[in-house]
């Protein structure tokens, strides 16, 4: 006969007193235990759990944020999760890890059916994936004001933001690949998030280089995830600068295979090999003579961004001011007569904003003509001492 002992029984008396007894031994075949067993086991099986991506305890290069993963066959996953995380005891957000496909791959739980007792994963839990909500890219918004300038570019900048604000107009004229090419600091890329700030539409920059991938297929898985995360966010601009690093003619560089992995790729979306309705690609370089004629010959526009003119350089200079945290006291027509052939950029990085922080170091309540003047004869100074002799070569 099998016996058990419980040791001390606390139970309440009549009279509402707790009393405590001694040992006892009770005869466990006189018990009938089968349907408390049940009842715990019941009441502790999740019947259903909800898992959200959570991704890897240490991010890997190049894994996107938020990770998306998808399940093909609800059955299948079904059985994938069972067979691994049987038995696991989890509450509401705790981590689970996979340890068969993707290893170390962390899943949310972020939620449980039914919530208060049940805390085990059994053989009859049903698995619900719940994705992350898609964020698009955020970047600062531009104004079209706060360009001056680019004329051409700024014509072809509200055809395209007529196009993602309205595509069935266009039909099959629709704009598709656009060629910014110009010096830098000339305002490619302002234009670009001008585009998307005005359309209200998805932005994705790149640079060239981070497309290039380590190793064999990487470029090119880089390549078709940036567009398919584009077309999932359409209407979208992806917007590709220092293009020539992956696009550079093959006359101008040692032919290396995960470059021409990468431009082979970005080949066949430019082509439209598959549907990239509500995407447009604005590809930027400053050397526009090295690019790949196959390349190039897929834009359909090339729109030139030059250096400014001295009224442009005036206005550019007056906008920057207006923005300067001190009181100016500036001769902008004399200012822009000595900055011939600087960029915008030129003028806000290495003119402006060093004269900010001149007016800071230096505890001035004004920013005057004297000492932009001063700050570029510096500047030129400084060119001259990196030419090199002229006869260096001869």
């Amino acid at each position: 006969m099998k016996k058990f002992l419980v040791k001390k029984i606390s139970h309440i008396s009549p009279t509402g007193e707790k009393e405590i007894s001694s040992n006892l031994e009770i005869d466990i075949d006189d018990l009938d235990l089968s349907d408390s067993i049940d009842a715990i086991h019941s009441e502790d099986i999740i019947k259903k759990v909800f898992l959200a991506p959570a991704g890897y305890p240490i991010k890997p290069f190049d894994v996107p944020n938020p990770i998306q993963v998808s399940v093909s066959d609800p059955d299948l996953f079904q059985a994938y999760a069972t067979e691994q995380w049987l038995g696991l005891s989890v509450k509401i957000n705790d981590y689970i890890f996979d340890q068969l496909i993707i290893p170390d791959f962390a899943f949310k739980i972020k939620k449980i059916i039914p919530k208060n007792k049940a805390h085990r994963i059994g053989a009859e839990t049903k698995f619900v994936i719940v994705q992350p909500p898609v964020r698009k890219p955020k970047f600062k918004q531009v104004s079209f004001d706060d360009i001056i300038g680019n004329e051409q570019a700024i014509s072809k900048a509200k055809i395209i933001v007529e196009y993602l604000k309205n595509p069935k107009i266009f039909g099959e004229w629709a704009p598709k690949n656009i060629l910014f090419q110009g010096p830098p600091g000339t305002g490619k890329t302002l234009t670009a998030k001008a585009i998307a700030s005005s359309a209200k539409c998805a932005f994705f920059a790149k640079k060239g280089t981070s497309l290039i991938g380590n190793h064999v297929g990487d470029g090119a898985s880089k390549i078709h995830s940036l567009y398919k995360e584009a077309k999932s966010h359409a209407p979208a601009i992806i917007f590709i600068d220092e293009l020539d690093s992956v696009g550079l003619s093959r006359a101008f560089q040692n032919v290396r295979g995960d470059v021409i992995e990468v431009a082979a790729s970005l080949l066949a979306e430019l082509d439209g090999l598959e549907a990239n309705e509500g995407v447009i690609t604005i590809g930027a370089t400053n050397t526009l003579g090295l690019l790949d004629s196959g390349l190039r010959s897929r834009f359909e526009e090339e729109i030139e961004f030059p250096i400014p003119t001295e009224e442009e350089r005036v206005a550019l200079i007056e906008l920057f001011s207006k923005k300067i945290p001190f009181e100016v006291d500036i001769n902008f027509k004399k200012i822009s007569k000595n900055t011939e052939g600087w960029s915008g950029r030129a003028l806000h990085e290495k003119l402006i904003k060093i004269a900010v922080h001149k007016a800071i170091r230096q505890d001035l309540k004004i920013i005057t003509t004297d000492i932009l003047l001063e700050i570029i004869n510096q500047g030129k100074g400084k060119n001259k001492e990196q030419k090199p002799p002229s006869n260096i070569f001869t």
